[in-house]
């Protein structure tokens, strides 16, 4: 009966390990360790590239565009730039929400059909 124990102890062990951090300040997933709530990031742009070089994930940012009129653009910002585990502050003319980058895939290139074979 030990050997049976010791063995769930080893796997459960195990498991447990696989579900750990693999680094400081980061999750297995790349995802923020930890939130900032402490600094504020403010940017006028919604494109990830553009709040990666201005912010730090899970820091708090604000996003205020320079002009108002398109109300899909709050919604926008959130999708690419907001970790949604957690709360969004949205707006007509805003939003605020803790930082958490996209990874965006890269596509495959789409299969071509073959071409017609010549005879």
């Amino acid at each position: 009966m030990n050997h049976l124990n010791a063995a769930i102890i080893a796997l459960s062990t195990s498991l447990l390990c696989a579900c750990a951090p693999s680094g400081p300040g980061q999750t297995a997933d790349n995802e923020p360790d930890e939130i900032n709530q402490a600094k504020l990031c403010e940017v006028n742009a919604w494109q990830n590239d553009v709040v990666k070089a201005a912010c730090e994930p899970g820091q708090k940012v604000v996003f205020l565009p320079h002009s108002f009129g398109n109300e899909q653009l709050p919604v926008i910002f959130a999708a690419v730039n907001c970790d949604l585990r957690y709360n969004v502050a949205l707006t007509n003319g805003g939003v605020t929400c803790i930082f958490s980058p996209v990874m965006f895939e890269e596509e495959a290139p789409s299969a071509q059909p073959d071409s017609p074979s010549k005879s």
